[in-house]
This record gives structure tokens, sequence and C-alpha cells, in this order.
């Protein structure tokens, strides 16, 4: 017996952009040798990982106009913050297809979609 399912209606999804990119940079994460316990944290699209012996967070930023898709707005740079990024982070994105480019400006990290949209997140560690 073949159980059939029907089609996804997109219109009707109930995740948001930034939850379904939340997701696949959990995933990224995830894939990644050097981190553990990936979590996509909340609805606010935060996500928690384990790497360098730290818990970290990483939080969508909006921009000025309110939207979390923008430009990077920069952030005051913390050094073993930015050596995650560096280090952990956009390598474990840069293996994914969807993140053709990451940059690193302090502890902010804008990543770069296929579509050509883009979105900073602030790297902070977790409470």
């Amino acid at each position: 017996m073949t159980t059939q399912f029907p089609p996804i209606d997109r219109d009707k999804n109930h995740l948001t952009a930034v939850d379904e990119e939340a997701v696949r940079l959990a995933d990224a994460l995830e894939d990644h040798p050097g981190t553990s316990d990936v979590t996509d944290a909340d609805a606010a699209g935060d996500i928690v990982f384990t790497a360098a012996g730290h818990s970290w967070v990483l939080d969508f930023q909006a921009g000025p106009d309110g939207e979390v898709f923008h430009d990077p707005t920069g952030a005051p740079a913390d050094g073993l913050a930015t050596d995650v990024l560096h280090d952990v982070v956009v390598p474990a994105l840069l293996a994914h297809p969807a993140y053709p480019a990451a940059t690193v400006n302090g502890n902010t990290l804008t990543v770069h979609l296929a579509s050509g949209r883009r979105f900073t997140l602030a790297l902070t560690p977790a409470a």
C-alpha cells in the first residue's frame, strides 16, 4: 500500500522567511564538525550552538527599515566571537549551496543568499 500526501500549499505555510532561513542556517551549522548542540531557539529566528568551548546565539538583526533582509550596520568587535564567526560559522555556511558568500564585521555576520538577498546576524555569548 502506498500512502500519498497532498502537495504542500505554500500559501498556508506557517513559517516566515526568517523562520525558514533560521532552519537552513541551523542545518548548515549542524553539519559542520566545529559545532554541536545546534538549535533554532524560537520563532524570532535565534540560533543557539556550541563552538570553541562556549555556547553562542546568532540573532537576526532588523535594519533601519525594520526588515531583516538588508545591508549590515556593524557591531562592536569581540575577539572570541569574531574568531568563532571566521573559523566556524563562515566555513559552515560556505559549504552550503544557498550561501555563496558570508562576511564578518566585528560580531556581525552578513549572509549573502544565492537569490541576491542578504541579511545580518549578531553573534553573542549565550546567557
